[in-house]
């Protein structure tokens, strides 16, 4: 017997008990409403997610010291894998990725339970209910179907390794970010479960879900720009984002969660789109769980995906039971959804925050069809018919385009109404100097309409943010005598939520430039080259200098190929590849970029011969920086909207609280 894996499977089984235990005290409190029962069930979960954190911690335990008769730790690690690396082994494959998880649904669900629980005496225990039935759902799968801790009937004397695109610094961070946003999508999930179970419709829940919503949207930000960068820097394809199935599946869950955190503003302030919001809400959460289906189901073909397997059925049941018991409530619930009153105008920044959610929710749906049409394809015609870039690039780009619209005119609008004419004094500057942007390009030669709408309406959103916060330090600097530079920054202090999420518009302005510039300028080259031969691209001169072999003998690699390569007589990069043991037919790229902030010049070691001769594949990504500075200050806006400032509690005379748009 294996104590190490007899004791990671006694603690998920008892973490499984406690889940149990939770859901029959919460259904029980219904009939005596005994508070002391309602503790125990909320004590339960907490108690569930220290057992899982200790299954967990036995999984890294085995791990470290090599336990290959466990065939998780057979199948991700070997005795040369660095132990930092072996972290990335946890959350590897099928089971692991799993357990992964699990743990996180369950820390979020405690966190859950100790900081908003007890404000939720309404819905405590439907919140219990739905929290215990969402961890029993992850745990059987995990205990009965899919379970790391089955013992080999072999104990091999070397493990397999983790696999090749998985050693990478980049995915020690990247992996659990983006599982633990799709699973932190539970919690506003739970708490629009429990108002719809308890019938408590008004914006109670809403306020208590915007700070988690607001967590999950930087997570699932986080997690998915940091996919785009180990794409970038990995694959070697010279692109960040390829519609790939299951990128797509990452994204999908973020897009309804930043709808939410615009329109649930409309309903705090106004008592409007009370049913949009629960369903925008519910969607989140129910394409979180397609995401799990998509990678787990082999349906789709994908880097990221795992083989076919047994549990790709169960969550695809996982998914049908969560989508129709969430629709049965919201058309029970229905007419107490009804809004407290109608909208006073269409000029208003109720109806810009409501359409940057339509957009937001069609962006969606053009997403998922694509993703979903190769099976759709193959049930109907009998013939698997992919759809790839193009058609999420034609589909999606005037919804993005649409949307950069939405964000610079919404920004100008004030609450209730307002005339035409007030509207077009304040967006008079930033519509007059994008348009004369628009004619210089012109005159430098730029005539793609797609690239001068984009860039035009990129730049409408810098435009406009930026004069919000220049008109509003000017305010702040009458108020405080402080430099106008120093009373900028002193609007955070006074409304951390509302700037951070115009540093987030600013971001996002950012990333468009660069996508369409990257996308449509870039330039591509292939060379077969002798030691010593050089080539010019974009006016950029490359020498091939010489094709080295190295042998690291670290993390199943088991030999690294770099070309060394001089740029314009100044620097030197080294393209390459590395070759593993245990994956022969698994090279990855070792990609060499130099990059300033007009342009990458992205360089990767396509093949290479015995005699030294190379062919190299150079793409030159203009403007491709930018997407990197967006997201870096999209993430910073990000945290600043969710961190609360020191008047994030102050309300209004009217007690909507101050940090609303």
């Amino acid at each position: 017997m294996n104590i190490i894996a007899t004791l990671g499977s006694s603690f998920l089984i008892t973490a499984l008990s406690c889940t149990i235990f939770s859901l029959a005290a919460s259904l029980i409190y219904f009939r005596t409403h005994t508070n002391a029962l309602l503790s125990l069930a909320r004590h339960s979960i907490i108690a569930t997610a220290m057992l899982i954190s200790f299954s967990l911690l036995v999984m890294a335990y085995a791990l470290l010291t090599n336990d290959f008769s466990i065939v998780h730790v057979a199948s991700v690690s070997s005795k040369n894998m660095e132990p930092w690396m072996k972290w990335a082994s946890i959350y590897s494959g099928q089971s692991g990725s799993l357990l992964f998880w699990t743990w996180a649904l369950s820390l979020f669900l405690a966190i859950f339970s100790l900081k908003t629980l007890p404000k939720i005496h309404w819905g405590a225990p439907h919140a219990i209910i739905v929290m215990a039935l969402l961890l029993a759902a992850f745990l059987i799968p995990l205990i009965f179907f899919t379970s790391p801790f089955i013992i080999s009937n072999v104990t091999p004397e070397d493990g397999r390794g983790l696999n090749p695109l998985l050693v990478d610094k980049g995915m020690l961070i990247h992996p659990p970010a983006l599982l633990a946003g799709l699973v932190s999508t539970a919690i506003p999930f739970t708490l629009a479960m429990s108002a719809l179970m308890s019938g408590r419709l008004d914006s109670a829940w809403v306020q208590h879900a915007k700070s988690w919503a607001l967590l999950s949207f930087l997570i699932l930000s986080i997690g998915n720009f940091l996919g785009a960068w180990w794409a970038y820097t990995v694959l070697g394809w010279g692109g960040y984002w390829g519609w790939d199935p299951v990128e797509n599946s990452a994204i999908l869950p973020l897009l309804p969660i930043a709808a939410f955190l615009h329109s649930q503003t409309v309903q705090v302030r106004r008592g409007i789109f009370k049913g949009w919001n629960i369903t925008l809400v519910l969607a989140a959460f129910a394409l979180a769980i397609f995401g799990t289906f998509n990678v787990r189901s082999g349906l789709v073909a994908s880097v990221h995906s795992f083989a076919q397997s047994e549990i790709g059925p169960y969550f695809l049941a996982l998914l049908g039971i969560i989508s129709f018991i969430s629709i049965a409530l919201l058309c029970l619930r229905w007419n107490s959804l009804k809004p407290d009153r109608d909208l006073d105008s269409l000029l208003s920044k109720e109806t810009g925050l409501v359409l940057n959610t339509y957009i937001l929710m069609a962006i969606t749906l053009v997403i998922l069809g694509g993703t979903l049409f190769p099976i759709f394809s193959e049930l109907i015609q009998g013939v698997r018919i992919t759809v790839g870039p193009p058609f999420f690039n034609e589909t999606t780009g005037p919804l993005w385009i649409g949307l950069l619209i939405v964000m610079s005119i919404g920004v100008l609008l004030p609450w209730r109404k307002t005339t035409r004419s007030s509207l077009l004094k304040r967006i008079q500057i930033p519509l007059t100097i994008s348009i004369i942007t628009v004619f210089f390009l012109l005159i430098f030669g730029i005539k793609d309409f797609t690239v001068l709408i984009t860039l035009f309406s990129a730049e409408m959103v810098l435009l406009v943010t930026l004069r919000e916060f220049f008109l509003e330090g000017k305010v702040q600097k009458n108020i405080s005598g402080q430099p106008l530079f120093q009373s900028i920054f002193k609007l955070f202090e006074t409304n951390q939520h509302r700037y951070g999420g115009y540093l987030v518009h600013i971001g996002v302005a950012l990333i468009a430039i660069a996508i369409i510039s990257s996308y449509t300028f870039q330039t591509q080259t292939r060379q077969t080259m002798a030691t010593g031969d050089s080539f010019n691209i974009s006016g950029y001169q490359r020498k091939y200098e010489e094709l080295s072999e190295s042998k690291p003998g670290v993390n199943g690699v088991s030999k690294e190929i770099l070309a060394k390569v001089e740029i314009d007589g100044k620097k030197l990069i080294y393209p390459g590849q590395r070759l593993f043991t245990n994956f022969p037919n698994q090279p990855v790229a070792i990609v060499a970029i130099d990059g300033n902030p007009l342009r990458d010049v992205y360089v990767f070691l396509q093949g290479w011969t015995d005699e030294g001769m190379i062919e190299l594949h150079v793409f030159v990504n203009p403007l491709i920086q930018l997407l990197w500075l967006g997201g870096a200050i999209y993430v910073i806006g990000a945290i600043l909207a969710y961190t609360p400032s020191n008047r994030s509690t102050e309300t209004l005379k009217n007690g909507t609280p101050i940090d609303e748009y």
